[in-house]
């Protein structure tokens, strides 16, 4: 599918892995120059041949955002055409465990390095015009439960954050939302991750068991999805074929929701 992207600037925030590779693999694929920054140096390193750069940079820090910025503008010359949030993390935790720095840790990465970015870069890609922003929320914006509460806070801040500047900067800038429900990511797999916390939450023997169980509270028919999944949203909704879309949450869940 041709996506109109041909030469459009991208840069694509947290995007070492999951989602955000494959969202900046597929701009690349669609004819943009993309730009993917992240923490994690040495795995940028090695898959830095896919993309026109890379730039390793903490982005829950102002000084990880400003660091990254200047790279982006130095690398191309000016703004991006297409930025792409995809900063996020979350452990599932109890409530009753969640310490103040937890929730500060949090704040800082679900939804400060959003707010950064999109200060430091949404005034120029205003002046430029034809710009387009997707920022990755979540199911559990829209969708609450008693795990993941910091995350799922932090996450319905960026829903509300991403209605805002759509009104705000139209129509030079179109702000959209995704609400992925479970992809197959390292925030899943990883050790310690999202899987082997479901392991000791249902108690039972191995991943499989708790991803089936998993499944089956949240009425998953589709099942987990992958990080292709995503990006084929998140590339349409930066493409001109969403040139009539702003302000908008897209559900990426792989299950029913109710109207909200």
């Amino acid at each position: 599918m041709d996506f109109q992207l041909k030469d459009k600037l991208a840069f694509v925030a947290a995007g070492a892995w999951g989602i955000g590779e494959a969202t900046a693999d597929l701009l690349t694929q669609e004819g943009a120059s993309v730009i993917v920054a992240d923490r994690d140096e040495p795995v940028l390193q090695e898959k830095a041949g896919k993309w026109a750069g890379v730039v390793a940079a903490d982005l829950a820090t102002a000084e990880g955002v400003d660091h990254a910025v200047e790279y982006v503008r130095k690398t191309f010359g000016r703004e991006p055409d297409i930025l792409i949030n995809n900063l996020g993390v979350g452990d599932s935790t109890p409530f009753e465990d969640l310490t103040d720095e937890g929730w500060a840790r949090s704040f800082q990465i679900n939804m400060m390095g959003t707010v950064r970015l999109c200060r430091a870069l949404i005034p120029g890609m205003a002046a430029r015009g034809n710009a387009a922003i997707v920022n990755t929320g979540s199911d559990l914006s829209k969708q609450p439960e008693p795990g993941l509460m910091d995350y799922g806070s932090c996450k319905a801040g960026i829903l509300y954050l991403t209605k805002a500047l759509a009104k705000q900067y139209a129509p030079h800038v179109r702000v959209n939302a995704i609400a992925p429900g479970p992809v197959w990511t390292r925030m899943w797999t990883r050790p310690g991750g999202l899987v082997d916390q479901l392991v000791q939450h249902y108690g039972v023997a191995d991943r499989d068991a708790a991803v089936k169980r998993f499944l089956e509270d949240r009425y998953l028919p589709l099942g987990i999805g992958e990080a292709s999944d995503v990006a084929n949203a998140v590339v349409f909704l930066a493409s001109p074929l969403a040139r009539y879309i702003t302000g908008a949450t897209l559900d990426i869940g792989g299950t029913l929701r109710g109207l909200v």
